[in-house]
């Protein structure tokens, strides 16, 4: 996506035109599942003796903007969690009214945004975009915060007529996945390989499909630190704010 002028710029990502089905350009799944089975066991060994504490969250406004079903809805977020789960990170998700009076009854889609909260935006028309791509974010370095990625619905489904065998919540969860993991990085960059390659081939969808789709192990790592980060910064601004609204101690008489 071209720069618009801001000190951040918004990503961009789709999937590339392909030849064939799934099945072409992913003869490497079984070799890819084996490493990725092996590699979750090294985290879950590095995590015996150690003392048990909840892992780090990060909690998803939905705001569907073009129409969904509830299931697909559930369906992607049930995917973007366990990718994130896999990173150690937990995620949870707030489904977010558009109506003024149902948000009115929803409090926790009113408050502002936290270092902690990510908004996704679910649209129907991104014309700004490139024609292949299907998403964006606006990550800002550290020590900053990005929360803001957004989904163009039709162009996912559009996808989806070429790849029959994926189902509109797979896709969707690996597309929020793959923006919120911009925001936590904090970068617009992306990988050669894997969740976080600016383009999606046959192979990349086979993965998908099959549940390997997944984060390195260098990028899960800079997500844990990154999240960490924000909830360091979200109990700092809670200090500050109830120091600026507590009222002055005076002196006993």
């Amino acid at each position: 996506m071209q720069d618009t002028g801001s000190k951040t710029r918004a990503t961009g990502w789709g999937i590339r035109n392909r030849r064939g089905g799934l099945g072409a350009g992913a003869s490497g799944l079984v070799l890819v599942l084996a490493v990725f089975l092996n590699g979750a066991s090294g985290i879950a060994q590095d995590q015996i003796g150690k003392e048990a504490a909840p892992p780090p969250a990060i909690t998803v406004r939905v705001y569907a903007y073009a129409p969904v079903s509830s299931a697909d809805l559930t369906a992607a977020e049930t995917i973007a969690s366990r990718i994130f789960r896999w990173t150690g990170v937990e995620l949870t998700w707030i489904d977010c009214p558009q109506a003024s009076r149902e948000a009115r009854q929803n409090p926790a889609c009113q408050f502002r945004i936290s270092p902690t909260e990510i908004s996704v935006r679910l649209t129907a028309d991104l014309p700004e975009l490139g024609e292949s791509v299907m998403g964006y974010s606006v990550p800002i370095p550290p020590p900053q915060h990005g929360c803001l990625a957004g989904i163009d619905l039709e162009r996912v489904r559009r996808h989806l007529r070429r790849s029959p065998d994926l189902t509109l919540g797979v896709l969707l969860g690996h597309a929020i996945a793959h923006e919120v993991g911009h925001l936590l990085l904090g970068t617009q960059g992306h990988s050669s390989s894997g969740l976080m390659q600016d383009h999606w081939g046959a192979r990349e969808l086979g993965l998908a499909l099959n549940g390997v789709l997944n984060f390195s192990a260098p990028q899960a790592e800079a997500i844990r630190a990154g999240v960490q980060a924000r909830w360091r910064d979200h109990a700092s601004q809670q200090r500050i704010e109830v120091a600026q609204t507590s009222p002055p101690l005076s002196a006993a008489r």
